[in-house]
């Protein structure tokens, strides 16, 4: 999998340790990618909407969702959800057999991993001495766990090398929605990228995205459109154009269908919320 330029990159090692931990408060949503490591997240607030592995579940507090290596997936937050991330980094199976194994994706109130996960939320907060080998003991005794009660499928060869080239074409067209979402951008042009026929491209995306090209140049500029509707102070019609929208009435439509409020909704709640935090702390 080495050779598949990665859409979201690897957070880089810190001091060759192999597990990183971190706590996130997200009330945006989080448009498709994949990455190397695995991803173990632990829900303690709210909860949100999961596409993974083309599957979309809900996802609420006390679950555990797996995302395995190079694995598509993306999810939208109704309102806000908190959550613990757990990166296992492929360096921490150098030393051991854990190759073409997938984890389901989804797992509910599993006393055994909430056990490791808030120790490890324990030994981080404390950082005691040998506070290091306490948090890899409990991330070897979680992936333990998922391996011997929730593998779900074993991978061939041929399904790796299919799944990689597959990533290689998707990786081509999302760079260039990144680099375009302020321009117009045809499903022609895409598919032309991949050197795809246009209907079978569609298909082809969505059956590895999840939704339309559609539906993800839509979300991926909602979300651009919402970093500077709490960051600028530009009006709705300069915003819409600098995400990609041309029809003001459109944008507000589909950032409405998306977020469950308007834009200037939106971005009155993000000053309440401003205010509230800053008058708890005074």
């Amino acid at each position: 999998m080495k050779k598949v330029s990665l859409y979201e990159k690897v957070p880089p090692l810190e001091k060759n340790f192999t597990v990183k931990f971190m706590k996130f408060d997200r009330c945006e949503n989080l448009t498709p990618h994949w990455h190397e490591h695995i991803e173990l997240l632990y829900f303690y607030r709210g909860g949100c909407r999961i596409t993974c592995n083309k599957t979309t579940f809900d996802a609420k507090a006390g679950d555990i969702v797996v995302v395995n290596s190079a694995e598509i997936h993306s999810f939208v937050v109704e309102n806000s959800v908190g959550y613990i991330c757990l990166l296992i980094y492929p360096e921490f199976f150098s030393d051991i057999n854990f190759s073409n194994i997938h984890i389901k994706n989804h797992i509910k109130c599993d006393s055994h991993i909430t056990e490791c996960v808030e120790g490890i939320i324990k030994e981080h907060k404390q950082k005691t001495h040998g506070y290091d080998m306490m948090i890899k003991s409990y991330a070897y005794s979680l992936m333990t766990h998922l391996v011997r009660s929730y593998v779900d499928a074993y991978i061939s060869e041929r399904e790796i090398s299919i799944h990689t080239t597959n990533l290689e074409r998707l990786n081509i067209v999302f760079n260039y929605i990144a680099d375009n979402y302020s321009e117009k951008i045809s499903t022609q042009t895409l598919s032309e990228l991949c050197y795809l026929n246009e209907s079978y491209f569609c298909r082809f995306f969505k059956a590895h995205a999840g939704k339309t090209p559609t539906e993800y140049i839509n979300e991926y500029r909602i979300e651009k459109a919402a970093l500077l509707l709490k960051n600028t102070n530009d009006n709705i019609s300069q915003i819409a154009a600098n995400a990609g929208f041309d029809d003001v009435n459109y944008f507000t439509r589909i950032f409405k269908k998306i977020k469950k409020q308007t834009p200037s909704e939106y971005r009155k709640s993000i000053i309440t919320n401003e205010n509230e935090s800053q008058r708890s702390l005074s």
